[in-house]
């Protein structure tokens, strides 16, 4: 299965009282020790051995924890056995059918692909992640909305202002950016507090992200930067319309 051998070594075959644990079960039970040879608990099993963490039976739990043991008969009717293929796995079905058949008549195996067992026991989270990224999606169009009728009727409530800048001679890059510079305070607060929401819920979240922390810096810099990207796009459209007003009417109208 690949899973590390970290320290001692790994189950043989003949092995009786003997038991490995996973890094994360040693750690746990003896958080400064070295754990060979200690017996575990109250039984006469010893701990032989050290290995990485797998998460096989919670995979959603980062702190799970696993001790094998050596198999005995009473545990092999419920037992699975892996079976490593040099081809497609699919194509050996009828093979390993007719190997159990052989063996016992009456064992009529259930096979089913690692791979489709992994899809089976992730297709929770990933309808889940589906549904958040959708709600994302609509997040983020409503915020170029309003953001847009936002920026517009500031704008709007500025024409006089621009008008009088442009006739001094002010550059439209200096009035863009003074506009934008409006935002900008509401904007950073918004994400210091989006931020330290996140980091919050990030605990309640954490048994259901793989592979990454709830406290993840390139998601939270990747969320700041498309959301800097919508109210810079925002922006442009109602400040450039702005920019184009004809000074010498407005400036006699007022």
């Amino acid at each position: 299965m690949g899973i590390p051998l970290l320290h001692g070594r790994y189950l043989q075959r003949g092995d009786k009282n003997a038991v490995v644990l996973s890094e994360s079960l040693a750690r746990k039970r003896w958080p400064s020790e070295d754990p060979i040879g200690k017996q575990w608990k109250d039984s006469k099993d010893i701990v032989v051995g050290v290995v990485g963490n797998t998460r096989a039976m919670e995979l959603n739990n980062t702190d799970a924890t696993e001790i094998y043991y050596p198999p005995t008969d009473e545990n092999i009717p419920g037992m699975a056995v892996l079976v490593k293929t040099a081809g497609a796995p699919t194509e050996l079905g009828p093979a390993i059918q007719a190997i159990t058949g052989s063996l016992d008549a009456k064992l009529f195996p259930k096979i089913t692909p690692l791979k489709e067992g992994f899809h089976k026991n992730v297709a929770q989270a990933e309808q889940l992640t589906a549904i958040i990224g959708m709600l994302g999606s609509v997040a983020i169009f409503l915020a170029v909305v309003g953001l847009l009728g936002l920026v517009s009727y500031a704008v709007a409530q500025r024409t006089k202002e621009i008008a009088i800048r442009l006739a001094l001679g002010a550059k439209r890059g200096e009035i863009f950016s003074t506009v934008l510079r409006r935002f900008a305070i509401p904007v950073a607060i918004g994400f210091v507090a989006g931020v330290g929401i996140t980091a919050g819920l990030s605990q309640i979240l954490r048994r259901m992200l793989y592979g990454i922390s709830g406290l993840d810096p390139i998601s939270y810099i990747s969320a700041m930067a498309v959301l800097s990207l919508v109210l810079l796009a925002a922006g442009l459209m109602p400040i450039r319309r702005a920019l184009r007003i004809d000074i010498a009417r407005i400036l006699h109208a007022e």
